[in-house]
């Protein structure tokens, strides 16, 4: 087993009782394994706290957010129906000057 997977591995508790011991005697021999073996508990301690909480976003984002929807849905909404009412507005006004024919495809005069 290579050093680093081993400190991982006492890091994480999965070694033996003999293989803790050996591997407890290479992270006082050296401080690079016992900065590495350091590393590993953060990593081990974060990881855990993240399985046990799930951020949630703070309630002024989440009600920004839907108002925003809202906004946006309503902006849309009100542009379909003054686009169309705009259409029908134009086609009757077009229809009045006589420019074009009625529907039955007759000529205005």
């Amino acid at each position: 087993m290579e050093v680093v997977e081993r400190i991982g591995a006492y890091a994480a508790g999965e070694l033996t009782e003999v293989e803790a011991r050996e591997t407890e005697r290479l992270l006082l021999e050296d401080p690079d394994h016992r900065r590495t073996a350091e590393a590993y508990n953060r990593m081990f301690v974060l990881l855990s706290v993240m399985q046990q909480e799930a951020p949630e976003a703070p309630r002024g984002v989440v009600n920004h957010a839907i108002r925003r929807a809202y906004v946006s849905a309503f902006f849309r909404q009100a542009e379909e129906l003054l686009g169309g009412l705009s259409r029908a507005y134009t086609s009757a006004f077009v229809y009045y000057l006589g420019l074009r024919g009625d529907a039955a495809g007759h000529g205005g005069t």
